[in-house]
């Protein structure tokens, strides 16, 4: 069985796969460069103990919230309040990414 925080990883790389497939041309390179950076970042996190803990699963839970949401509106060619939800998503893969290295936290 695979751990909820594995499997919202997976989600989470698909929704910005496809996010990047509905990003056309005349749009901000910097979203496509950071949709990708968490697509590599988060391929190499799937390994990592933190990813296969309930600990995990509320904020994965809050970055697949934001990438499906990026996904909606690309699919929809609506980018009104793309860049809002793109800061926010990476404010929580930033937490993301804090929580992973388990900095502070004593397993007993």
């Amino acid at each position: 069985m695979i751990a909820k925080g594995i499997e919202n990883t997976n989600a989470i790389i698909g929704a910005c796969e496809l996010t990047l497939a509905n990003l056309d041309l005349a749009r901000p390179a910097e979203w496509k460069e950071v949709l990708q950076s968490v697509i590599e970042i988060l391929d190499s996190l799937k390994t990592n103990f933190f990813m296969k803990t309930n600990l995990a699963i509320p904020i994965t839970n809050a970055c697949l919230k934001d990438t499906t949401e990026l996904q909606s509106m690309a699919e929809k060619q609506d980018f009104s309040r793309f860049p809002e939800v793109l800061a926010r998503f990476r404010g929580n893969m930033g937490k993301l990414l804090k929580q992973a290295n388990m900095d502070g936290l004593t397993i007993t």
